[in-house]
């Protein structure tokens, strides 16, 4: 009956690699996170402006019969769409950019304090804390 609860020892190298990766995390500063966050936004920027210099796909010779003309307009709507919201990503992006340049990335802009960089991971871009954004967007403002 002792040996069922005598330790398992594979158990103990799991606990043993859990406490190891806690550490190594903890190690990890948030100057650390905030500097991987910068590449990723530096990549995504770069990313973003070769497609802005490339071409969408725009077929104008393949207009012929209504259903022609209508799919070459959704088509077309389309990619005016996409164009428009990478655009609007990348001038976020540069906005952030700016703010790691001036020392600004990372603090809300309305508390003036630190935002979590559990947040900051998840959403590169935001300009709030939650606190912020809830207040925001239970009084229905933009800011």
């Amino acid at each position: 009956m002792q040996q069922a609860f005598r330790a398992d020892p594979g158990r103990r190298n799991i606990v043993r690699r859990k406490k190891q990766a806690t550490r190594k995390l903890a190690s990890v500063t948030r100057t650390d996170r905030l500097e991987r966050l910068r590449a990723q936004l530096l990549a995504r920027r770069d990313e973003l402006r070769r497609r802005a210099g490339g071409t969408y796909n725009s077929n104008d010779s393949a207009i012929g019969d209504a259903a022609d003309i209508a799919q070459y307009n959704v088509s077309s709507d389309l990619n005016t769409h996409l164009i428009s919201m990478e655009a609007d990503e990348l001038s976020e992006i540069e906005a952030a950019l700016k703010k790691f340049h001036d020392g600004q990335y990372g603090v809300c802009e309305v508390s003036g304090r630190p935002i979590p960089i559990a947040r900051l991971e998840a959403m590169p871009l935001t300009r709030y804390s939650v606190e912020a954004q809830r207040a925001m967007e239970e009084q229905g403002s933009n800011w």
